[in-house]
């Protein structure tokens, strides 16, 4: 494919934004149309970011602006939709965290762009970043050993006008609540450095706003290689933190986000008590397509053009949403919850 991809952008708002300047940063594709219910929102974006053409209907868009990709940065529950009628229109699909927010509608995403044969894949910036990726190399190379514990949490302030702004947030059909929000990135990234989780048991609530979802939770984790985790997530704190540690038989990383603050590997030094151990000078990994959103968009538009798989392909973007709507699940019934329940495996 040796012309640029037309690309356009579902939803003029907020990340959408982010999405448009990513879109103008990479190469191999132009921005050439966006979409939005409000056609006000559609016109300043257009103005904003030099985008030729505005549309209500996404799918409209795909087949009037002759639309070859398309992102998605809609509401969270209006993802599947979204996604299936520019599918449908031939599109390929770069969608915004989470995929959607019910095991349905992400089955049913994942199906249409299957059937349409286009790509889909979902949004999860913080794995293309250096030192992420540094961390999933030190645990798939067993730098820091056999992975024994496994831990993230996100302590972020959202305060109630935040959710009063919009109707949508906060509610379970389209939005979940801190831990589908906020804390999915950070879940994300645990699970993918340590590999995969098999089960989730959950306690979650709405202690401080008042939403339908929750506001504070902590889930325990049961991970694929055996290991154990913890995440705790909140919107309602001040002054909190976001830090991922990874502990493991010879040594330990730990990242303030994603950047590495700490790596330690064992020196063989032991006694009763204690084990000696050694502070690593270590650099990042790039990725090949780049940092944040720049790189996500990057790695996408150069997998439509290549016909290969992007780094964060559909039905591997749905992981995160599995192991939180198991933790919904496991709240709800105080059970340790599989994700194959919720897979329908």
């Amino acid at each position: 494919m040796a012309d640029p991809l037309r690309y356009g952008i579902v939803g003029c708002a907020g990340i959408g934004n982010t999405h448009a300047e990513a879109v103008r940063d990479a190469s191999g594709a132009t921005l050439a149309a966006c979409a939005d219910l409000d056609a006000d929102a559609a016109e300043t974006f257009a103005d904003d970011h030099d985008v030729p053409e505005t549309y209500e209907d996404p799918a409209t868009m795909v087949d009037d602006g002759d639309i070859d990709a398309v992102s998605v940065c809609t509401p969270s529950g209006t993802h599947a939709d979204v996604t299936t009628s520019v599918a449908d229109a031939g599109a390929h699909v770069l969608c915004e965290k989470p995929l959607d927010v019910t095991a349905e509608r992400v089955d049913r995403m994942i199906a249409a762009c299957e059937d349409a044969d286009v790509t889909l894949a979902g949004v999860f910036q913080r794995r293309f970043e250096p030192g992420l990726r540094r961390a999933k190399r030190a645990v798939d190379d067993g730098e820091i050993g056999r992975p024994v514990l496994g831990d993230t949490h996100v302590k972020w302030f959202r305060p109630q006008f935040y959710y009063d702004d919009a109707a949508w947030r906060g509610t379970r059909e389209m939005d979940g609540g801190a831990f589908m929000n906020q804390g999915i990135h950070s879940l994300d990234a645990l699970q993918w450095i340590m590999g995969g989780v098999e089960s989730v048991q959950a306690e979650m609530d709405a202690l401080d706003r008042d939403l339908e979802c929750e506001d504070t939770g902590a889930l325990v984790l049961r991970f694929e290689n055996g290991a154990v985790g913890t995440v705790a997530v909140t919107t309602a704190t001040k002054g909190g933190t976001d830090r991922t540690e990874i502990n493991g038989t010879e040594g330990t990383i730990a990242l303030d986000e994603t950047d590495i603050t700490d790596f330690q590997v064992g020196t063989g030094e032991e006694s009763r008590f204690h084990a000696e151990t050694e502070q690593q000078t270590v650099e990042g990994d790039p990725h090949h397509a780049g940092a944040n959103h720049t790189g996500v968009v990057q790695d996408f538009v150069t997998a439509v053009r290549e016909g290969r798989e992007p780094e964060v392909p559909g039905r591997e973007a749905r992981t995160a949403v599995d192991i939180i709507l198991a933790a919904y699940r496991s709240s709800e019934t105080g059970d340790r919850v599989p994700l194959d329940a919720v897979r329908g495996v």
